[in-house]
């Protein structure tokens, strides 16, 4: 058997090798198409060059009709996933595109041409997400006083982690309010959420308070939003506070979040007009304030518009009798015509005080020459002014309760630590431990003055050229109750400043006054009585021998 499988496939081997023509076993099948008979031939050969399977026009990579054919491939640049017109990126139509994505710069949410203009919270820290111990930052103004301080409360807040608990269980209303700040005039449009169990309702604080808007009754566990509207007719400088007026709280309290007030946008926003003039929302322009001017035409027609923008009287013109005090002849002002007429401008005027009379220049109650309301009128030669007949008086009189308040009298006696010493007095007071302070100042640094006085025949000099001051005080003595003026008069170089003590405490501390002249100055004050054990000290320092050092003289305190 092996040997007959042998003899056949060398038969086989054998018929192939020695095959028939060209016309018998390697003629194409059905199937193909030759179109000569040569074997070679350039026309019919297997590498046909136009009808083969790698023809140049419709096999599988031809240049216009394959898979990456650059008109109608998956990549190609106008109809493919991502073509610069209609793929998910292109720049009119694509998710990202700057006119119809999710943040085209013509139709988002910031958009600057098509969505208005950018809305500003002028509420700071109203999602009260910043806290300074246990106040909420920017809030707790000077016109709060809600008796409980409010709490943070951090579950479930509307926006951010915390939000803000007001309690004011009682059916008075309390108040809760921002930190005082600017706001521009103009219309503002507020909202907050609002939850828990209360009563709200909102106002605002400028230089006074606004109306109240009414009660929102709040009930529930779910936040609601509340709306308040205010208008500021007119800009409000560093005291504004929008107010929170609460009552009725139980249960969780009332708890707000999310405080948003914005102002409405209005034509004069882009206009800047000068300080003496403010932009009219009607017509966009810039007009003036009431009183002041462009030109004249914006003042009444006796006044004329100045350099500095304000209208005045003008030149030939008066508004009361003092400006006719020019013109002798024409003394009185006729405020119809706003002219200077001939007349007496002290007719028909009576002056019901009598310290007062009538100035025959103004035709005006005035003070009367020598006459005083209180010791704060009395900046002449006499210092003091005496309630009774309403007249200024020597420092000697008996309406001045500072005893010795001119430094006349002298005496010589012991002093502790010092002995014996030449002093004013009713002066150089002595203290009984810390809490009754008197006179430090050594007793050899005062003299009696006599070169040169305000008042009387002497005055007190301080010698005192060294710059820590040293108190020097009156002698203890009561205050009947009343309000008080004071005075002392103080020349030469050097500083000084003063004080009070009594059984009410210390007054507050004055600055120094620097002195540096030969002229009597006079300074001033005010003090309260209805107390015990009052003394006034004085604290001299740094004073130079050029002008004789300090000299004090006419210290006076009178009842008003």
């Amino acid at each position: 058997m092996k040997l007959f499988r042998v003899c056949l496939t060398s038969l086989l081997v054998l018929a192939v090798a020695c095959g028939g023509d060209s016309d018998s076993p390697e003629a194409p099948d059905a199937g193909q198409t030759r179109p000569d008979s040569g074997t070679e031939t350039p026309d019919s050969g297997n590498p046909l060059p136009d009808s083969g399977t790698e023809t140049p026009d419709s096999g599988t990579e031809t240049p216009d009709a394959g898979t990456e054919t650059p008109d109608s491939g998956t990549e190609t640049p106008d109809s493919g996933t991502e073509t610069p017109d209609a793929g998910s990126e292109t720049p009119d139509s694509g998710t990202e595109t700057p006119d119809a994505g999710t943040e085209p710069t013509d139709a988002g949410s910031g958009n600057p041409d098509a969505g208005g203009p950018t809305e500003v919270n002028v509420i700071d820290n109203g999602g009260f997400e910043e806290w300074s111990g246990a106040l909420p930052a920017r809030w707790s103004g000077s016109t709060t006083n809600i008796e409980e301080v409010v709490r943070k409360v951090t579950t479930q807040p509307f926006e951010g982690v915390n939000a803000a608990q007001l309690i004011n269980t009682s059916a008075t209303h309390r108040r809760f309010t921002t930190v005082a700040k600017s706001m521009a005039a103009g219309r503002y449009s507020c909202t907050y959420q609002a939850r828990g169990t209360g009563d709200v309702r909102n106002a605002w604080f400028g230089t006074d308070y606004s109306s109240y808007s009414s009660y929102t009754s709040v009930d529930s566990r779910s936040w609601t939003q509340v709306s308040y509207n205010f208008n500021l007719a007119s800009s409000v400088f560093d005291t504004f506070e929008l107010i929170f007026s609460v009552r009725n709280t139980s249960g969780d309290h009332l708890l707000i979040d999310d405080v948003r007030c914005v102002r409405a946008p209005e034509p004069c926003d882009s206009v800047s007009c000068e300080a003496w003039a403010r932009c009219d929302n009607t017509t966009v322009t810039c007009k003036p304030l009431s009183g002041r001017c462009d030109d004249t035409t914006n003042c009444s027609e006796w006044q004329s518009c100045d350099a500095t923008h304000t209208c005045v009287t003008a030149e030939d013109r008066c508004t009361r009798h003092a400006d006719c005090a020019g013109t002798p002849e024409t003394p009185v002002c006729d405020t119809a015509s706003h002219l200077c007429i001939e007349g007496d401008p002290c007719a028909g005027v009576t002056c019901s005080n009598p310290a007062t009379s009538c100035n025959p220049s103004t035709g005006v109650c005035e003070l009367a020459e020598g006459a005083c309301f209180t010791t704060y009128d009395c900046r002449g030669a006499l210092p003091a002014c005496d309630p009774a007949t309403r007249r200024c008086v020597a420092a000697e009189h008996s309406a001045n309760i500072i005893r010795n308040g001119g430094f006349e009298n002298w005496s010589t006696r012991a002093i502790p630590y010092y002995g014996n010493n030449y002093v004013p007095d009713s002066w150089y007071g002595l203290d009984n431990g810390i809490t009754d302070p008197g006179t430090e100042i050594k007793p050899s640094r005062l003299a009696r003055y006599t070169s040169a006085v305000h008042g009387g025949s002497a005055a007190l000099q301080f010698v005192v050229p060294i710059q820590v001051a040293e108190r020097f005080t009156t002698e203890k003595f009561n205050v009947p109750v009343g309000n008080y003026s004071c005075s002392y008069r103080v020349r030469g170089h050097g500083s000084i400043r003063h004080r009070s003590y009594s059984s009410g405490g210390w007054s507050p501390q004055t600055d120094f006054v620097t002195v540096d002249s030969d002229e009597w100055q006079p300074v001033f004050f005010r003090f309260t009585g209805n107390v015990r054990d009052w003394r006034l000290f004085f604290y001299p320092s740094r004073s130079v021998a050029d002008r004789d050092h300090l000299q004090v003289d006419d210290v006076v305190c009178t009842k008003d």
